[in-house]
């Protein structure tokens, strides 16, 4: 139980720095700390360097699945195009 306790204080704390670095416009250092997080996730909880073999080839196959749905999503965004639209005629209210 002291272990979550740690862990979860530590996410608490990394949250904290995060936001306040996020306030002051700190880009990488937010990009490091969310980092941070990840690692506290992986070897607190987790506890990936005691876990068999086999969950840690499925913690990899996760983080490839991860890879390949955030470069699908950012080519939706690469591909998009703006096509202008002219209009033959000129705007003239309907009249009735």
């Amino acid at each position: 139980m002291a272990r979550i306790a740690t862990c979860w204080t530590m996410l608490v704390l990394l949250l904290a720095a995060e936001l306040v670095a996020a306030r002051a416009g700190l880009g990488a250092v937010v990009c490091v700390l969310a980092v941070l997080m990840v690692l506290v996730i992986v070897l607190g909880f987790m506890q990936i360097l005691r876990a068999p073999p086999l969950a840690i080839i499925f913690a990899l196959g996760g983080l490839f699945w991860l890879a390949i749905l955030l470069a699908l999503g950012s080519l939706d965004s690469f591909t998009r195009t703006t096509v202008p639209v002219h209009d033959t005629a000129p705007y003239a209210p309907a009249v009735r």
